[in-house]
């Protein structure tokens, strides 16, 4: 895991929290209502974490209601963050 995929997701208030909240497949929506903030932020960082290989869409055909979950990248990630602040 490389430090700058680590400070990737620590620069982004929310970022941390969407990748945690994937724990197992969920949509925006779901992600949205369990950490109180706007569907349409959740979307966007899925998007961006979608991009970067730490989460995977699992029907990116489907215009509403897409699932993602966490891959092995976002995992190794979560380890790394939660060595530094622990």
């Amino acid at each position: 895991m490389q430090w700058k995929e680590v400070t990737f997701i620590l620069r982004g208030r929310i970022r941390k929290a969407v990748l945690k909240a994937l724990d197992s497949p969920k949509t925006a929506t779901i992600i949205a209502k369990e950490l109180d903030t706007h569907r349409s932020t959740v979307s966007r960082i899925l998007g961006v974490l979608d991009e970067k290989g730490f989460v995977l869409c699992l029907d990116k055909g489907e215009p509403y209601n897409r699932y993602y979950h966490r891959t092995k990248q976002g995992d190794k990630a979560l380890q790394e963050i939660n060595k530094l602040q622990s």
